[in-house]
């Protein structure tokens, strides 16, 4: 009965792990170019920095229904007006991939100022 459970702890632990989604995070960077879309993802924000992390190659972007949408549209245009560096870690994950182009273009799950 041990054996039993212990394997199907392990499994539950294995299977996991296979869906959790990896995170990078860029060198600090300047924002290169900043778009929101009025109808593309129902308002998505994406932003490319001149340092994109290796997965992210192609920027970041936030979804309109995120939770940290506001906060996150509202650090960025901060970022973009004062000319601040910043870094993003965006989810590296097939499921975290955004629609609005063919290549690397991660979800933001952080945005960190740097000085």
């Amino acid at each position: 009965m041990s054996k039993l459970l212990f394997s199907l702890l392990l499994l539950g632990a294995v299977s996991q792990s296979a869906f959790a989604s990896t995170k990078e995070t860029s060198l600090a960077g300047y924002i290169t170019e900043l778009n929101v879309y009025a109808n593309f993802g129902e308002g998505d924000v994406f932003v490319k920095l001149d340092t994109n992390g290796s997965n992210c190659i192609h920027g970041y972007f936030v979804n309109k229904n995120s939770k940290g949408y506001e906060s996150t549209l509202s650090s960025l245009l901060s970022a973009f007006h004062t000319q601040a560096k910043i870094k993003v870690t965006g989810f590296t994950g097939a499921a975290h991939k955004w629609t609005g182009n063919s290549g690397g273009t991660c979800e933001i799950y952080a945005v960190h100022f740097t000085r």
